[in-house]
């Protein structure tokens, strides 16, 4: 409990005072009464207190590692894999106030490019290590309408699986 007053405190203070301090690695955008006023490059930047807001995000190279997933391939080869996007803010105003949730929307679309192009290709296709440059491709011309450049998309992990039907069609007619 204590450490949430001295937050507040600290966040009351921060309010206050007349000038904000943007760091090398962060962006940031002003919000006047809530509205858009300004992006705050790196650097000393004077506010008026308690009307603007500056949001602050980190700019420089970041991963973010996708959760694996089991596609079929073409040829109905089941196969597991598990990516990672490697990616920094080109546009810090699109990426703060055009979209909710940056990071997860970037995740969404980064899986559903990779279902598609796993979905369309041969087996044999899917481990070649050209894939990569493919989905990279694709992910950065829809990554750019958010403010995000994407520098790499890479498969991690790329498996054949066998998947098994624990409940066949006989078991279900007797459930009936």
């Amino acid at each position: 409990m204590f450490d949430k007053l001295i937050d507040v405190l600290i966040q009351w203070i921060s309010d206050f005072l007349p000038i904000v301090i943007i760091p090398s690695y962060e962006e940031g955008v002003r919000l006047r009464c809530g509205k858009f006023k300004d992006v705050l490059r790196p650097g000393l930047h004077f506010k008026i207190p308690f009307f603007d807001e500056i949001i602050r995000q980190h700019i420089v190279v970041t991963t973010l590692s996708l959760p694996s997933q089991s596609l079929y391939t073409k040829d109905k080869q089941n196969f597991v894999c598990k990516s990672v996007i490697k990616y920094r803010i080109s546009n810090v105003k699109m990426f703060l106030l055009e979209v909710y949730d940056a990071k997860d929307a970037l995740s969404d679309m980064t899986l559903s490019i990779i279902k598609d192009v796993i979905t369309s290709l041969p087996s044999e296709k899917c481990i070649d290590p050209s894939i990569d440059s493919l989905l990279t491709k694709k992910a950065r011309v829809e990554a750019r309408k958010w403010g995000v450049e994407i520098q790499q998309v890479t498969l991690t992990d790329i498996a054949p699986i066998r998947s098994f039907r624990i409940i066949n069609d006989s078991f279900l007619n007797k459930l009936d």
